[in-house]
C-alpha cells in the first residue's frame, strides 16, 4: 500500500520524521525490531507518507499525523478520529467526572452539582476529587465506589497539620453538617495511619 484515502488526489507531505535505514546496535522494546531495519520501518512509520507514527509500536492500530489511522492487522485505513461525531452519534462514553456530577445531582440537587468542580492536584488516583465552590468558600469532596465523602479539618490539627477528615455524605443535610460542624462520627482522617505510627507530618 503506497497511498491512503487522504492522499488519493494529492501527494503525501514530506515526512518530518522519516525512517532512517542506518543500522544501530539498538532494538525497539515494543516490537524487538533492530533500529534501521525494514521491520522497524513497517512497525513505526506510515506506509503512505513515511512519517513516524504518533502512537507507539505496541498494539494493532497506528496513528499517522498526516494520513490518519492504519490497522496493521488488516492493512485497512480507518475513518478519521472525530470525537465530536462520536459524541453527536451517541458513541462516545461519558467521562468518569460527568458521571460523578450526574450522581451528585441526584443526591444533592442540580444547583449543588452545578457548583461542583473537579480538582486534579490530589496524589490519590483511586478516587475522583472535587470542590463545591461558591464565592470564596469551597467544600472538598471525593467520590469512589458509588459513595461521596466531604472533607473537614482534622480535630488533631496540631499533630497531623495537613490532615483532613473525610465523612461519608448521602444528601444535602449531611453536606451542610460537615460544612458547619466538621466531621461526623464515621469520618476518618486521611493521615490517621501517620499519627498512629508517629510518622512524618
Amino acid at each position: 500500500m503506497t497511498s491512503c484515502p487522504t492522499h488519493h488526489n494529492s501527494p503525501p507531505p514530506a515526512a518530518c520524521h522519516p525512517h532512517s535505514g542506518r543500522t544501530a546496535p539498538l532494538v525497539c522494546k515494543g516490537c524487538l525490531a533492530p533500529v534501521g531495519s525494514e521491520q522497524e520501518r513497517r512497525s513505526h512509520h506510515c506506509p503512505c507518507c513515511g512519517e513516524k507514527y504518533a502512537s507507539s509500536c505496541l498494539g494493532n492500530l497506528r496513528d499517522c499525523p498526516n494520513c490518519g489511522r492504519l490497522n496493521l492487522g488488516t492493512g485497512q485505513w480507518q475513518r478519521p478520529n472525530d470525537p465530536l461525531t462520536d459524541l453527536l452519534r451517541g458513541h462516545l462514553a461519558p467521562d468518569p467526572w460527568m458521571q460523578v456530577r450526574e450522581r451528585a445531582a441526584g443526591l444533592f440537587g442540580r444547583v449543588i452539582a452545578h457548583h461542583l468542580h473537579q480538582v486534579t492536584f490530589e496524589i490519590d488516583r483511586t478516587r475522583l476529587y472535587g470542590e463545591i465552590v461558591v464565592g470564596s468558600r469551597a467544600l472538598a469532596i471525593r467520590y469512589a465506589d458509588g459513595r461521596f465523602e466531604a472533607a473537614s479539618d482534622c480535630p488533631r490539627r496540631a499533630e497531623c497539620r495537613r490532615g483532613r477528615v473525610w465523612t461519608p455524605v448521602a444528601d444535602r443535610e449531611e453536606l451542610l453538617h460537615v460544612h458547619l460542624h466538621g466531621p461526623g462520627r464515621a469520618g476518618q482522617c486521611d493521615r490517621a495511619d501517620r499519627h498512629r505510627a508517629g510518622g512524618v507530618r
